[in-house]
């Protein structure tokens, strides 16, 4: 409405309405002006200012009322933005493979909350300052830190304000190379900003529950991206599933393994990575003992699985070399 009337139509039909109609398309009409409202809250965030949620409306206002630049710079720029939120939030919008399953990646983590910096890279990306090799990179770095974080048992409740301002401090480290700048300024956060070291990671895979039901699909992205980490050749994940070694139900012929201390072993151990890996015959297996689970994960493609070639017993000493091991290769995945 703050445009000429001869505008308003034009700037409705060529620029907004599209905008609109694409929410509409990919919310299939649930909830899409939510999502088309959340898109600008995380575009008012961009530059590090903190915006209440419920506040969005006032605040694109405030901004639009302010600017230097005019409505029609300030609305075409919004949506521009808005469009960098659709594919960081749903990756089929987006067109580069490598991106599409960087963001498949923080979206089934459960990491939106990095959106807020990836909005301005993604600009900078889409405006040729930075490479797409540098992009994937910093969405490496980002993966690493969440997931270190993950596993040491920090809560995320912090990482709202950090990513608000994370871009500004990126750049005042190194404008001119925003992949050394964002490793500099993660490194050098404490508390509870901290990026994990090598030995919490390593110590937070070994002890951690990781598996929930609820997160079932986030541990089996774990699994996943280790496993692809071990092998050139494409795997096909959608038909496995999370493997509990040590099953998750308990019966003689498993407590007799595991020993007088067999309830404790399994409370303690059963979720974590150590006695978690990846198959397609869940079912079938169960609660089966070690030596039947053993013939199929003998015969698995999965190379994950390959690691059971040289063990013939699973207890608790079993578990935490093996969780060991996972690390080994979770901090190659994952650096720091």
């Amino acid at each position: 409405m703050k445009l000429p009337s001869e505008e308003q139509e034009n700037i409705y039909t060529q620029d907004w309405l599209p905008l609109q109609e694409s929410f509409k398309r990919i919310m299939a009409n649930k909830a899409y002006a939510d999502e088309l409202t959340n898109a600008f809250w995380f575009y008012l965030r961009k530059d590090g200012l903190a915006v209440n949620q419920k506040e969005v409306y006032k605040n694109i206002k405030k901004h639009i009322d302010s600017s230097k630049e005019g409505v029609k710079y300030e609305l075409q720029k919004l949506i521009q933005f808005a469009n960098y939120y659709q594919r960081l939030n749903f990756e089929t919008e987006e067109p580069e493979p490598k991106l599409k399953n960087s963001f498949e990646r923080l979206r089934r983590l459960d990491f939106s909350t990095c959106h807020v910096f990836l909005l301005n890279i993604y600009h900078d990306y889409e405006e040729k300052r930075i490479t797409l090799e540098k992009f994937v990179e910093i969405l490496r770095y980002l993966e690493s830190y969440f997931v270190r974080r993950l596993f040491a048992g920090i809560s995320p409740k912090i990482l709202g304000t950090v990513f608000n301002n994370l871009y500004g401090e990126v750049e005042k480290e190194n404008p001119d190379d925003l992949v050394d700048g964002l490793r500099k300024v993660l490194k050098s956060y404490d508390k509870t900003k901290v990026w994990p070291d090598d030995e919490t990671f390593r110590q937070g895979i070994i002890n951690d529950s990781i598996y929930s039901k609820n997160l079932s699909d986030r541990t089996k992205l774990i699994l996943e991206i280790l496993e692809a980490s071990l092998t050139k050749e494409k795997v096909v994940f959608d038909n496995l599933s999370v493997e509990h070694v040590m099953p998750q139900t308990l019966n003689k012929e498993w407590k007799v393994v595991l020993g007088g201390n067999h309830a404790s072993i399994h409370k303690k151990w059963l979720h974590a990575l150590g006695n978690l890996t990846l198959t397609g015959y869940n079912p079938e297996l169960s609660n089966r003992s070690f030596e039947e689970k053993l013939k199929h994960f003998r015969d698995s493609n999965i190379t994950l699985n390959k690691y059971f070639l040289k063990v013939d017993v699973w207890n608790e000493e079993a578990i935490l070399t093996r969780a060991n091991s996972l690390t080994d290769i979770a901090i190659k995945v994952w650096p720091r």
